[in-house]
């Protein structure tokens, strides 16, 4: 079987669900937002909480297909993030910076769009 991750960030918690390729609800929790910092744990911590769930459910990583990720501000085609306030990020290339935290592809968009 194979599945995806998907993950909203929000200012006091990060929602996040594993689902089947096919869609299905797998499981959903939440880790909370830690914007000190300037928000630099806020990937660091959703790569970590992604690993542990694998681990925890014995799903290898390589039947992970990818994970989109919501951030509540302005994101370019890219996955580039210009500005989010509540989380303390100016410019952050969310995409290419959970990649190489997790390996996985992932999408990045707005989160009231995605």
């Amino acid at each position: 079987m194979n599945y995806v991750f998907g993950i909203d960030v929000g200012g006091t918690t990060v929602k996040i669900g594993l689902f089947t390729t096919e869609g299905a609800l797998v499981e959903k929790w939440e880790i909370p937002t830690n914007t000190s910092n300037g928000g630099k744990a806020i990937l660091p911590d959703v790569a970590a909480s992604l690993e542990e769930k694998l681990k925890k459910r014995g799903i290898d990583k390589a039947s992970v297909k990818g994970a989109g990720i919501g951030v509540p501000g302005p994101v370019t085609d890219d996955g580039v993030v210009n500005h989010c306030v509540n989380l303390g990020w100016g410019v952050m290339h969310v995409t290419e910076e959970l990649k190489a935290l997790t390996g996985f592809e992932v999408k990045a968009g707005n989160d009231a769009n995605v």
